[in-house]
């Protein structure tokens, strides 16, 4: 209730209690009575007040959870063929936000073959977490960990994210600390099946979604609502007669 019908109220219980009896507002049991309640209404206001702090740091709280998206574009592919004889696929990889801004500077990365592999970190939230928390079904952090081909061993991929770091796409993010300490433990938390049901999280692993990468086409990494890292090819252009 905002503060102004509290105050309204508890006055116009005040002014009630003389009417009521029908002696006037100035008689020493009203007087005595009004004190009272004011008394009430200084504690309900301090208790509002508490209340309001408390909803204030729930909020901050879960914010980091609300859906976004985290995005990544994928262009300025190249192929070739070197010396050796082995097809080699050059491109730029850039994070953006969910307005298509870039929240950095673009990588470029080269991997042997036509396939790239883009390994994440993904954490994703029980259903009725997220219903009890107001969020969207299938909630779910991310962090790009690597990108790797397809004739390379993951350990050997490009780092993207620094593992331990709070990613680009949660820099602003208010809940910090709990983005610091989740990225830095992640495999502590993701192997302790009661920490995780206490967090109301469904469940912590890595995921590393592929695709063919074709010179002239550009790509992009979504972070769905179903909780999947999903790839998709951007609309080429039919050429104009």
């Amino acid at each position: 209730m905002p503060r102004i019908l509290v105050l309204l109220a508890v006055l116009a219980a005040g002014l009630g209690v003389g009417w009521r009896l029908g002696r006037p507002v100035g008689d020493p049991a009203d007087k005595a009575r009004i004190q009272e309640l004011e008394g009430e209404r200084d504690a309900l206001l301090e208790r509002i007040g508490a209340l309001e702090d408390e909803v204030a740091r729930q909020q901050a709280r879960i914010a980091f959870l609300r859906e976004r998206r985290r995005l990544a574009r994928v262009g300025d592919v190249e192929r070739e063929v070197g010396p050796d004889g082995k097809v080699r696929t050059r491109f730029h990889f850039q994070e953006v936000d969910e307005d298509g801004r870039p929240l950095g500077p673009p990588q470029e990365f080269t991997v042997e073959g036509d396939l790239a592999y883009f390994e994440a970190l993904v954490v994703k939230f029980d259903e009725e977490f997220a219903r009890r928390h107001d969020l969207e079904p299938g909630s779910t952090l991310l962090l790009f960990r690597r990108i790797f081909g397809e004739h390379r061993a993951p350990a050997e991929g490009y780092p993207v994210d620094s593992v331990g770091q709070r990613p680009l796409g949660y820099a602003d993010d208010p809940a910090a600390a709990f983005h610091d300490r989740l990225w830095r433990d992640f495999w502590d938390y993701a192997l302790q099946p009661e920490v995780l049901q206490e967090a109301g999280i469904r469940a912590m692993h890595g995921e590393a979604p592929f695709v063919k990468l074709e010179p002239g086409r550009e790509y992009v990494l979504e972070l769905r609502s179903t909780g999947g890292l999903t790839i998709r090819p951007e609309p080429t252009l039919e050429p104009s007669e």
